[in-house]
């Protein structure tokens, strides 16, 4: 008879004698008596009393081999305890933790019997999984200690298996060997995904895994990589819960997040995710900063482009919506540089007084984002603002205020300008944002130089002169510079322009005749044989008067 089964015939004694007040039931101390049993089937008799276990810790420091197994299972529970009020652990310390797991002297001394043998191996294993072998703070030697420490459990997991009995932990971790190896936390991740709890609370709780332990922070981990092999539906769906995961994970956090992002970029055409561009903005920054360069070194080039236009747009938007009198009543300035997106590298604002001191919750979430961005407008109108992009050789100045004219610079000259200073809005004034060195300046008016809106003239200058293209149109222009007869078929038609129309001629070597000032139509001159061609003017609205061409 076991202690437990003569502790049970005493108490179940005692109470023919004892004041019955003293238990409920007979029900409830059978409650209480299994589960003793269940604690000590779990091997959870392992808990150690901290005076004994601080005397073995020192006495094996002054003296690094066991006599005793008593002592050898203390220092296996101990390895991750302070050697002494301020000094490092037997983890931190290279030839203590050899001399642990030493054949000869160590616990190895008791590895052919089972019994014995994982007395000391259950302690290891406790220590195993309370050491954060991945912070930042984690010195070297602890982490190759650490990592030792794993293969030494996975490669003695046997040695604790005995042939008649073992207590259920033993079985749990000998099921569940790869808990020691370098995906420990994967077989789990599918089921935690799904939000059963059921199998890793189980495993915790047998095997003493603390809610401290890194493991749970690697079963985040596994979960993000668990979601990244589902169908982009599926994913997507995801993204917002395992974003919150990551954010109170700090040591993972960035590794998630590249897993997260690269997979989202690696679908096509799944348009902007907002929880990803956020949470990505607000723990790296800007992605085309250079002194956020280190921290998106992880993604590929291509994620980081995507998030890039994400943001980008972002900015086009809010510019508009919030620091511009358009407001969202007027998209015309906003849904015309939003075009322009793929073509923008840096882009810059001026902010006058008051979008820099505004406590609206939206300026400040959106001055947040454009930390590191922006500069001040010095302006007799404290409402006034500037944003400032650089699309190839040309930097672009909008201006919040009706009434002010778009500027344009050419970076192969001498910028009036430095946007890291605060700028002003006077002409001609020191590091004024209008300056008569401009190579464009242009109103927002319609019916002007021969264009019907303003639109189209802008687009047509930004050719011109920059040979800046709409996004759309940029294929254009790539396949004009191989070929000009190329037959490529175009898998759609962009939106009519007339600067559309301008990148199209040029491509296809067409001439061009506007008589639409004369009262006349807009005249493409070339036959109906060319298939592509034809495809393109039928889709803007041209039609085909034999001898004379398309006309629209």
């Amino acid at each position: 008879m076991n202690e437990l089964n003569k502790l049970s015939e005493w108490l179940r004694a005692s109470l023919v004698t004892a004041d019955i007040n003293k238990f409920t039931s007979v029900e409830k101390l059978d409650s209480v008596i299994k589960s003793l049993e269940k604690h000590n089937r779990a091997g959870s008799g392992a808990s150690v009393p901290g005076d004994l276990l601080f005397a073995a810790i020192r006495k094996f420091w002054e003296k690094p081999k066991f006599e005793t197994l008593k002592d050898a299972r203390l220092v296996s529970f101990g390895l991750c305890v302070p050697s002494s009020s301020s000094g490092p652990s037997i983890m931190e310390d290279r030839r203590r933790f050899l001399a642990v797991l030493d054949d000869n002297t160590g616990v190895g001394q008791w590895g052919d019997e089972p019994r014995w043998y994982r007395r000391c191996y259950q302690g290891l294993m406790r220590s195993y999984f309370a050491y954060d072998a991945k912070v930042k703070q984690a010195p070297d030697v602890g982490k190759k200690n650490w990592s030792d420490l794993q293969d030494y459990l996975h490669e003695h997991i046997h040695n604790i298996v005995d042939q008649k009995t073992n207590p259920d932990w033993v079985t749990l971790a000998v099921e569940n060997q790869q808990l020691f190896g370098d995906a420990p936390c994967s077989p789990y991740a599918a089921d935690v995904l799904s939000g059963n709890m059921s199998t890793v609370d189980h495993i915790c709780e047998n095997l003493g895994i603390l809610k401290s332990s890194w493991f749970h922070r690697e079963l985040v981990l596994s979960q993000v990589q668990q979601a990244t092999q589902l169908n982009h539906e599926r994913f997507r769906e995801l993204i917002p819960r395992l974003l919150k995961l990551l954010s109170e994970n700090l040591v993972l956090r960035d590794r998630g997040l590249i897993l997260l992002l690269d997979k989202y970029a690696s679908a096509a055409h799944l348009g902007v995710n907002e929880p990803l561009r956020n949470a990505s903005v607000e723990w790296w920054g800007n992605p085309w900063l250079p002194s956020n360069e280190t921290r998106w070194g992880g993604v590929a080039q291509a994620t980081r482009q995507m998030v890039s236009e994400w943001l980008k747009r972002e900015f086009v938007e809010a510019f508009f919506a919030k620091l511009a009198q358009d407001g969202i009543g007027d998209r015309r300035r906003a849904n015309f540089w939003l075009r322009y997106v793929k073509s923008m590298g840096n882009i810059q604002f001026a902010l006058g007084a008051t979008a820099l001191t505004s406590r609206d919750r939206d300026l400040e979430v959106l001055r947040k984002k454009m930390y590191g961005l922006y500069t001040e407008l010095k302006t007799p109108d404290s409402s006034n603002n500037a944003f400032i992009m650089t699309l190839g050789n040309l930097v672009a100045v909008e201006f919040g205020g009706k009434g002010n004219a778009f500027y344009g610079y050419d970076t192969r000259g001498t910028l009036p300008f430095n946007a890291s200073l605060p700028v002003e809005i006077k002409v001609n004034a020191l590091n004024s944002l209008k300056h008569s060195s401009h190579i464009l300046k242009m109103a927002h008016k319609d019916g002007v130089n021969g264009f019907e809106k303003w639109e189209d003239m802008f687009a047509d200058r930004l050719e011109t002169h920059f040979g800046i293209f709409p996004d759309s149109l940029i294929r254009f222009h790539e396949r004009s510079t191989i070929t000009r007869k190329s037959s490529t078929q175009f898998n759609s038609v962009p939106e009519f322009s007339r600067a559309a129309l301008h990148s199209f001629a040029n491509l296809y070597s067409l001439k061009v005749d506007d008589l639409s000032q004369k009262n006349g139509n807009l005249w493409v001159r070339i036959g109906d044989t060319n298939a592509q061609v034809t495809k393109v003017l039928k889709a803007w609205g041209f039609n085909y008067k034999s001898g004379k061409g398309w006309w629209r």
